[in-house]
């Protein structure tokens, strides 16, 4: 999946909270984020399952989960099969933010540190 992003004009972009919720990568779709969960086997994706319980909370609209599954779709859920993820039709990312100076971030979390 990575490789594809990639080729896409994608960046790689994943979220992780404390809790161990966790999704596999991020992009954006239409001017939405749209999590893309990729499953090794037919596994259940319990980090999707909980961003979909609370959309509110976390801002998302619509999943894509790949793995051996055939193509479905469940509410907000959409699910292919692993062969699929060249079929994503994104467009190579634009840059939304501006870029962070690595130093002045350092510098701030030095003095904040203290």
């Amino acid at each position: 999946m990575a490789d594809t992003l990639i080729k896409k004009g994608q960046s790689l972009y994943y979220f992780q909270k404390e809790s161990g919720l966790e999704l596999d990568f991020l992009i954006r779709y239409k001017g939405e984020c749209v999590p893309v969960e990729v499953k090794a086997k037919s596994a259940q994706a319990k980090s999707v399952a909980t961003v979909r319980k609370h959309p509110e909370k976390y801002g998302v609209k619509h999943f894509i989960k790949f793995g051996d599954y055939n193509v479905g779709r469940e509410g907000d859920l959409l699910t292919l099969p692993t062969y699929m993820q060249f079929l994503l039709d994104l467009e190579p990312e634009e840059i939304v933010l501006e870029e962070i100076d690595l130093e002045d971030l350092t510098k701030l979390a030095k003095e904040m540190k203290k």
